[in-house]
């Protein structure tokens, strides 16, 4: 095929039923504009299950394909950069094995790509947030088109923990490989770590296409992410925040309380949906970090803080 104008990479490990799932979405969604996409996969399965699911999906595929078997298997960072660096095409987007993309979104995403100016290097597209049966829980769009500055990118971002969902994001190859991929040290942040970078350097225009669902479910990798040691990644990509000099560190600081408030709370929320409180009591104990104190209180979330608090039957005081 010719030159791809967006390479879509897929990590995956041990989920051949969702990689089956968000695969058939994919090829769907980009039938119209397959000659203009090419699918990366870069597995780290211990069987060959995963790697013969690709085999069957991709066939026919007349769009470019690369795959790749990971042996030893690679941690989460590392698959998700070994998908990117198998990428050839203009553009590149992320979908987690666990996600999916939206049926007749191919063609008008394809346009938008090429529509982007030269200078343009970061796309933010709208998104469906759906649960583990594809039921449309809510969506998160765009109204209108609208190109967002470095300064106001990072507000947006950091203020806000649900501004992006990786899926959503859609950024040149040359961009990303200028950034230097994702990076291991920030593990489970490594995506919030990615949009400050880039963010930063070229801000972002947001598009009123909406092409992708972004799954919440138990078997979530990011489930397991709310700890203290993701407390204190999310520290440092603030700090890297602060020394891009974009913004003063006072505001960057108090964007930063509003971020780990909310995370914490969408974490607490989550096992609260399923009634596993003992679970969300775990979660909300992080506010109880120096890391997290030293922030102050968050406004905007004190509401929901006291009412997650309540519905875990956490005492006042000890929250």
């Amino acid at each position: 095929m010719a030159s791809a104008v967006l390479s879509i990479t897929m990590p995956t490990r041990n989920r051949p039923e969702l990689l089956e799932r968000a695969l058939r979405s994919l090829v769907t969604a980009m039938a119209p504009v397959a000659e203009h996409v090419e699918i990366t996969v870069s597995d780290g399965s211990d069987d060959d299950t995963s790697g013969h699911v690709v085999e069957r999906l991709l066939k026919d595929w007349p769009g470019g394909h690369r795959y790749v078997r990971n042996r030893p298997a690679l941690t989460l960072v590392e698959n998700m950069n070994r998908a990117a660096e198998l990428a050839t095409g203009e553009w590149v987007q992320q979908l987690d094995d666990d996600d999916l993309m939206l049926p007749r979104c191919g063609q008008p995403m394809i346009d938008g790509l090429r529509r982007a100016a030269p200078q343009e290097q970061v796309l933010v597209f709208g998104a469906h947030i759906v649960d583990a049966d594809g039921v449309t829980r809510r969506k998160q769009i765009f109204e209108r088109e609208q190109y967002l500055s470095p300064r106001e990118a990072l507000r947006r971002l950091l203020r806000n923990s649900s501004f992006v969902r990786e899926p959503m994001v859609v950024v040149r190859r040359a961009a990303l490989v200028e950034a230097g991929l994702f990076e291991l040290e920030v593990g489970d942040a490594a995506d919030t770590d990615m949009w400050v970078r880039l963010f930063s350097r070229h801000g972002v225009r947001c598009l009123p296409v909406t092409t992708c669902a972004y799954t919440i479910h138990e078997a979530a990798a990011t489930m397991g992410m709310w700890n203290p040691r993701t407390i204190e990644t999310l520290g440092t990509v603030f700090d890297r925040a602060v020394a891009s000099g974009v913004v003063p560190e006072r505001e960057v600081r108090r964007w930063q309380a509003d971020f780990m408030h909310q995370f914490i709370l969408a974490g607490a929320y989550r096992r609260l949906r399923v009634r596993r409180r003992t679970e969300a009591r775990d979660v909300l104990q992080l506010f109880r970090l120096p890391a997290v104190r030293a922030l102050g209180p968050s406004p905007k979330w004190l509401p929901v803080r006291l009412a997650f608090t309540t519905a875990a039957a956490i005492p006042l005081w000890a929250a």
